[in-house]
C-alpha cells in the first residue's frame, strides 16, 4: 500500500528506485527515480492499473520487484507480474498456498503450533460474538469484524477465527530453505474507528517477551519456512495469552514493522536471502537502535472527518508519510477514515517510545487543529 519505508532503506543501500504505490508521498517522491500511483481497494492494488504501470517500464534496467502489501487477497497479480519483472520474494504460488487457510492452519496442527479455532462457518450453538470475521488475504486490519448473527454463514472468502483477548505481537525474520534469522520481535496497537473495529494503529520493536514465547514464534516460523518454502523478509502475526503464543497468520512479504528496523540493512538482507538462497553472516541483525537496547515506534494518524491542510504547514522532522502537493496546489485534501501522516518515535524501552508516538499523535492533531 505505502512503499515509503521500502525506497528510504532502498536508496541508502544505494539503488535506484522506481516505486508504485497508492500515495506516492513526499518523502517517495524525493528518493525514488519515479513515483507512479496506483488506485488500491480492499482486495488490494488494482490490477489493470498495476500492470499497465508495470507494462510502460523497462524491466531490463530492473534487478526485480519487491512487495509489500496488497497481493495475499490476489496472488495471480503476482504471477501476472512475474511475466514482466522478476519477483524479489515469496512466488505467487507461495503467496496463495499460505493465504489458503485450510493449509496454512493444518501445517500449524502437523507442527503441534497453538492457533485460535477457525471455521468456515461457525457451528451451531456457538456464541458468535466471541469470533471474528475476517477475509482471506486482508491486510492492515480493516477487512477483520465481529461476527453476529447475520454474519455467521459461509461467505466467499471469508473465514471465522475464534476472539482471544491478548497482546499483539510479531515476528519479524529472514527466511531461506535453510531456516530463518530473527530480525526482532514486535507488538502492534489497534486505531479503531467506526466499522473498523482492528484497524492498524502502530507499532513498536524491541519488545520485552519471555524466552518460551520467543521459542513458541521461531518455531511457528522455521515450521511455515519450511513448509511453504519460504524466502526474504517476512513477519509472524500472534496473540499472546496466558503464557501461551497463540498464530494468526504469516505475511509472506515486506511488512509495516519492515519501517522499525530501518538501519538493519535489511534491504540487501531480502535481496541476498531471495537471489542467493544463502543468508548474510551478520553478527548484528537488528538495528543501531535495538543494538544498544533503544526501541523505535510509529503510529498513524487518520482522519476522523474530510480534512484540508495548506500548503505552508510545516511538519515536524519525526513525521513521515507527508501528503504531496500537486503543482499549483495551495491546500492537501484528506478524505474522512484516510491516513494522514505517520510520527515516528525512539526511547529507551519500548513502552516509552509507544507512549512517546501517542504524544506525538496528539500533538498533530492540535497543530492540524483537528477535532477529538
Amino acid at each position: 500500500m505505502s512503499a515509503r519505508s521500502f525506497v528510504v532503506a532502498a536508496t541508502r543501500a544505494g539503488y535506484v528506485v522506481t516505486c508504485i504505490d497508492a500515495f506516492a508521498d513526499k518523502q517517495t517522491i524525493e528518493l525514488a527515480e519515479t513515483a507512479i500511483v496506483v488506485d488500491y481497494g480492499q482486495s488490494g492494488f488494482d490490477a489493470d492499473g498495476l500492470l499497465s504501470a508495470i507494462a510502460r517500464l523497462d524491466a531490463s534496467q530492473y534487478l526485480g520487484f519487491i512487495y509489500g502489501s496488497g497481493f495475499e487477497a490476489q496472488p495471480e497479480l503476482l504471477q501476472k507480474i512475474a511475466a514482466f519483472i522478476p519477483l524479489i520474494g515469496n512466488s505467487a504460488e507461495t503467496v496463495a498456498a499460505i493465504k489458503a487457510t485450510n493449509g496454512f492452519f493444518a501445517v500449524l496442527d502437523k507442527c503441534n503450533i497453538a492457533y485460535p479455532k477457525v471455521h468456515e462457518i461457525l457451528p451451531d450453538g456457538v456464541d458468535s460474538t466471541v469470533y471474528l470475521r475476517k477475509l482471506v488475504g486482508g491486510c492492515g486490519g480493516t477487512h477483520i469484524s465481529f461476527a453476529n448473527v447475520n454474519s455467521a454463514t459461509q461467505l466467499s472468502q471469508h473465514y471465522y477465527q475464534q476472539w482471544v483477548d491478548g497482546r499483539s505481537v510479531s515476528l519479524l525474520f529472514v527466511a531461506n530453505t535453510h531456516g530463518v534469522e530473527v530480525i526482532g520481535f514486535n507488538e502492534q496497537w489497534l486505531n479503531p474507528a467506526k466499522n473498523l473495529p482492528f484497524r492498524y494503529g502502530g507499532a513498536v520493536n524491541n519488545i520485552s517477551l519471555s524466552q518460551a514465547i520467543q521459542q513458541q514464534l521461531i518455531k511457528a516460523a522455521e515450521c511455515l519456512t519450511m513448509a511453504f518454502g519460504l524466502i526474504g523478509l517476512n513477519s509472524l502475526d500472534a496473540v499472546v495469552s496466558d503464557g501461551m503464543a497463540y498464530m494468526l497468520e504469516i505475511n509472506p512479504r515486506l511488512s509495516a514493522t519492515f519501517d522499525l528496523y530501518d538501519d538493519a540493512n535489511l534491504m540487501d538482507r531480502h535481496l541476498q536471502a531471495c537471489l542467493d538462497g544463502k543468508l548474510l553472516q551478520y553478527h548484528h541483525l537488528q538495528s543501531a537502535d535495538a543494538m544498544d537496547g533503544r526501541s523505535k515506534a510509529h503510529a498513524i494518524l487518520y482522519a476522523k472527518e474530510d480534512v484540508k491542510i495548506a500548503a505552508t504547514f510545516e511538519w515536524p522532522n519525526w513525521v513521515m508519510d507527508v501528503p504531496q502537493l500537486a503543482k499549483q496546489q495551495k491546500e492537501i485534501n484528506i478524505l474522512a477514515g484516510e491516513p494522514i501522516c505517520t510520527v515516528s518515535s525512539q526511547a529507551d524501552l519500548a513502552d516509552q517510545a509507544q507512549q512517546l508516538a501517542y504524544i506525538r499523535l496528539e500533538n498533530m492533531q492540535k497543530l492540524l487543529q483537528l477535532n477529538d
